[in-house]
């Protein structure tokens, strides 16, 4: 595909200031499917959650400071116009230019940022929660936190806990005998079976397994939430993913599995081959496919974003057009803390840019309040949005 490339970086930030007319934001929109556009999107939105851009936009210039950065910034016709919309409305649009196009930023002098008073947020976001395995018999043994120990006994299994990742070393179970990781809000974790295989759950995610898949023709886990698997190769033994929306075979490969959704199964290939299935309908996918089953009865196949897809294992989280509502989902398993909409509207509002697990929740509110213009207050425990 061929495209402006200057004019769709222009075009998408201007959707990042909320500034775009509707003919322009379809066209971003079709722009949008292309992974190619996508890339740079998400580089813009890495740039404008940036440091260096949020100070800017916190910031006010005086009436002076503000002619003087025009004037660098634009031609004499489009200062002229930017002049008569204000400085609030276009300090966005045109610190954004100035940081991505021109390099500007240093002229604005350093300031003392504000601080925000965000203590009940941060108190909210602060919490420790372990990641636990629960055992076949019912006990609970701390993988993180107080408790931790890094050499595990469970019986005759003998298991490893270092570095956030589970490890089974030697020893024999009952392949009947199912054990599940529970991985909570904001955090991840890795674990290797006793196969080879490698699988990475993302927060607010379980996986049940048997230490041994000895005595089974397949190999079989169930999970819930979000998974990475690396299947290590074995032709005789299956390698079988159950979820309530439906199941996924395979011989080796590597494949993520979303079941977020009540009622969806989302399975992406990135190398090998699988075949998803739900009641009686089947389907073999390629790299770079991805299924989507409903309990509903409804399995389609499209081609995804590898990057985007996977960027949760590296703690960030791609939003493109998403309603706030799909938003606060992610922002409830990440930080454990629960949107409530007190302008119902806003739950409809698109977001386009990124979330990053590893910063402060009050950044990525900043951000919204200076795009979407949403304020926010934490309350009982909860983060309302108006």
């Amino acid at each position: 595909m061929e495209f402006d490339q200057e004019h769709i970086r222009q075009l998408y930030l201007q959707k990042l200031t909320d500034s775009l007319t509707p003919e322009e934001e379809r066209e971003l929109e079709n722009a949008m499917r292309y992974p190619a556009v996508r890339r740079m999107c998400r580089e813009l939105d890495d740039l404008y959650a940036s440091p260096e851009m949020q100070r800017l936009l916190r910031e006010k210039p005086t009436s002076a400071r503000w002619d003087e950065l025009v004037e660098h910034a634009m031609t004499r016709e489009e200062a002229v116009e930017v002049r008569n919309m204000g400085v609030r409305r276009w300090l966005m649009v045109a610190s954004v230019l100035i940081m991505v196009t021109l390099g500007l930023y240093f002229l604005w002098p350093e300031a003392q940022q504000q601080s925000v008073n965000f203590s009940a947020v941060a108190q909210a976001t602060g919490k420790s929660y372990d990641i636990r395995l629960r055992l076949s018999t019912g006990e609970l043994v701390p993988l993180t936190g107080a408790g931790s120990q890094e050499r595990i006994k469970a019986g005759k299994v003998q298991l490893s806990n270092h570095h956030k990742t589970l490890r089974y070393e030697h020893g024999e179970a009952p392949a009947t005998q199912w054990n599940t990781l529970e991985v909570p809000a904001r955090e991840d974790y890795t674990i290797v079976l006793s196969d080879g295989t490698e699988v990475s759950l993302n927060s607010a995610s379980s996986l049940r397994f048997p230490f041994s898949f000895k005595g089974s023709n397949t190999r079989e886990v169930e999970v819930r939430g979000e998974a990475f698997f690396k299947v290590a190769p074995d032709a005789s033994k299956p390698f079988i993913v159950r979820t309530h929306a439906g199941d996924v075979q395979v011989l080796g490969t590597s494949f993520n599995i979303n079941t977020y959704e009540s009622g969806k199964l989302k399975a992406s290939l990135v190398e090998g081959s699988v075949k998803t299935s739900y009641r009686t309908e089947a389907r073999i996918l390629r790299p770079g496919e991805q299924a989507i089953n409903q309990t509903s009865g409804r399995m389609t196949v499209q081609a995804f974003d590898k990057e985007e897809v996977l960027s949760w294992m590296k703690g960030v989280y791609y939003f493109n057009s998403s309603p706030m509502i799909k938003v606060a989902e992610v922002v409830d398993r990440w930080y454990d803390v629960q949107m409530v909409f007190d302008n119902p509207a806003i739950a409809g509002y698109k977001y386009d840019g990124k979330l990053d697990k590893t910063a402060p929740l009050e950044d990525f509110l900043e951000v919204l309040r200076l795009t979407k213009r949403i304020e926010y207050r934490m309350e009982d425990g909860m983060l309302h949005l108006f």
